[in-house]
Order: C-alpha cells, then structure tokens, then sequence
C-alpha cells in the first residue's frame, strides 16, 4: 500500500477533533473503510492519488484518479480517470475521465463521463452530462453546459468562455463565441454564431446562413397556424402607463424597453380622425359658400356695371337734347 504524507492545517486538525475525537455517540463501522491518508485525503484505486505529498482535502476514487495531483487541494476525483492528470484546486469531476487532461484550471466541475475531458487551464466551468463541454480546452472560463452531449457534437465551445448552455446538445455551434445563452434541446446549433446572443427554445438558432451578434430569438421557429402557437409574458401589469379611457395595450418604455400597458391610442386617433374629417367638411362648405358669394358679387357687378352703361347712355342723351336746344 503506497505511503501518503501531509500538513494538516490546524483548522482542519480542530474540526477533525472537534467532530470525531470527542463524539461520545461515535462508532466505528465494520469493516472499517480503507483509502484514507492524514490531511483529509481519501484515496481508493489503482494509482488513485499516487503522487499526492502534501496536498489537503481530496478524494480520489477510481483508476487513476487525481494520479498527479501532489500539493493540491480540495479536489474530489471520482471515476476511471478523473482528473488524472491535475496540479490545481478546488476542481470536482464525477464520471470516467471526467476533467481527465485538466492541469492548471481551477473550481472547475464535471459530473458525467468524459465531461469536460479536454479542459487544460479554463478555470470556473461546470459541465453536467455525458460528454457535456467535452471540447472547452485552453483557456475557456466560466462556461455552464448542462445537458447530455451539450456543446460537444461538432465543434462546440473551444475558446469561447461566459457561455451558459442547457439541453441535449445544445449550443453545438458555438467555437469561440462568449456570452452566449443558449437554452433548449438543440438549440444554438449554427456555427456562425458570435457574440451576446440569447436563443431560447427548442433548435432555435439553428439552420440559418447568417452570421449574427448581439442576436435575440426565443420560439422564432414555432408553427404561425392558428391557434398552434401563444406567448405568456408576467411582469408587464407591473409597469403600468394610466389609463384615461378605451381598452388598455401593451406599451413599450422607449427609455428602458420595458413592457408595460396602458391607453388604446387608437380611439383618441379615431377621435382625432373625425374632428379633422369634419374640419374638412366644413372647409368644403365653406369653400362652397364662397364660391357661391363669388358668383353673386361677379353678377352684382355684371348688373352695376349695366345699370352704368344705362346711366351713362341717358346721359349722352340728356346731353344730346340740351345742345338742340
């Protein structure tokens, strides 16, 4: 049986002590376990731990299990493989070659087989699912892919870090992009996906030709038949615009984006519609009117300017009659 020796930290020392050493209602099983070593390391397996020297706090369970892992801390290794090849802490893999190549990234969590196998150095990421994150190597960091196969098929995430993925092979088009949210079976399956883009649903951003960033799509892909397809949105009552009259709408805050309800407009524009269909109206009369006036002032000078005529051939001979004289 290989020799294991380590540094017990004293907070450590204390609440081993303190939880076991003066538990009056302590009892040993039987048989008793094996595979534990001093600093509150465990180990069970062939090489499961081999190389550990003075590292604290962690499992290794499995065929060759953290077999590198020498003066780290706090990693728990459990199954063929799994973080065999680790130097760094805090890391958690559950499932055969799970973290399996991890070297130097840290706070990292795989559960399934071969999560997360090809992380060297990326640092913060948790993958749930067989072969979920299976391609996220270099320094990929603070990826989630939650879902059998999730970002694996393909390409997936290489480079791409701030990811968050949930679904049976989901966000299988992502490479290097960062800060996607892909969340559905299949969703995210386009590898011309950049960066910021948020799809929601089941192969939503998925079959397109284009390459698009800061991108938007929930359900875009349901059926447009009748009655085959609804949205339910919560939170848009709480952002309410008063209602004076007609029935409320969805509003939209052109400040923030936020949804919210408030007046139907269109009855204050029917109204306003009719007050100008009847401005009209009246400007049509009134028109009327005067074209009417025009006409009788073009007849009334038409009669003036005869009358004058008359008046001035009365005159003529007036002044005809006085000069005969």
């Amino acid at each position: 049986m290989k020799t294991i020796t380590n540094v017990i930290y004293p907070a450590f020392r204390l609440f081993a002590f303190a939880c076991f050493a003066l538990s009056p209602n302590a009892e040993a099983v039987s048989p008793a376990p094996d595979g534990g070593y001093p600093g509150l390391n465990t180990a069970e397996g062939q090489n499961a731990l081999l190389s550990l020297t003075t590292g604290v706090g962690n499992t290794g369970v499995g065929w060759y299990s953290l077999f590198e892992n020498s003066t780290n801390n706090f990693n728990t290794g459990v199954g063929a493989g799994a973080l065999a090849l680790n130097t760094a802490d805090s890391n958690t893999a559950l499932g055969t070659a799970a973290l399996l190549q991890n070297t130097s990234g840290q706070s990292n969590t795989a559960v399934g087989t071969d999560t997360l196998v090809s992380n060297v150095s990326g640092s913060s990421n948790t993958a749930v699912g067989a072969f979920a994150g299976i391609n996220i190597s270099g320094g990929s960091s603070a990826n989630v892919t939650v879902g059998t196969e999730s970002t694996t098929t393909g390409t997936g995430i290489t480079t791409g870090s701030n990811n968050t993925v949930v679904g049976d092979e989901a966000g299988l088009g992502i490479t290097s992009a960062s800060n996607e949210t892909i969340i559905g079976n299949n969703a995210g399956g386009n590898p011309l996906v950049l960066d910021d883009c948020i799809y929601i649903g089941h192969n939503v951003g998925s079959g397109f030709s284009a390459l698009e960033a800061n991108t938007i799509r929930i359900g875009d892909n349901l059926p447009t038949s009748a009655g085959a397809s609804q949205c339910f949105i919560g939170g848009i009552l709480s952002n309410m615009t008063p209602v004076t009259s007609g029935t409320p709408v969805v509003t939209i805050n052109t400040t923030t984006g936020q949804l919210g309800w408030g007046p139907d407009f269109s009855s204050k524009i029917a109204e306003q519609r009719k007050k100008i269909e009847e401005q009209q109206a009246s400007i049509t009369q009134l028109k009327s009117e005067m074209q009417t006036m025009v006409a009788q002032l073009k007849e009334q000078a038409a009669q003036i300017q005869k009358v004058s005529a008359q008046l001035e051939v009365s005159k003529s001979a007036s002044q005809i009659v006085l000069n005969n004289q």
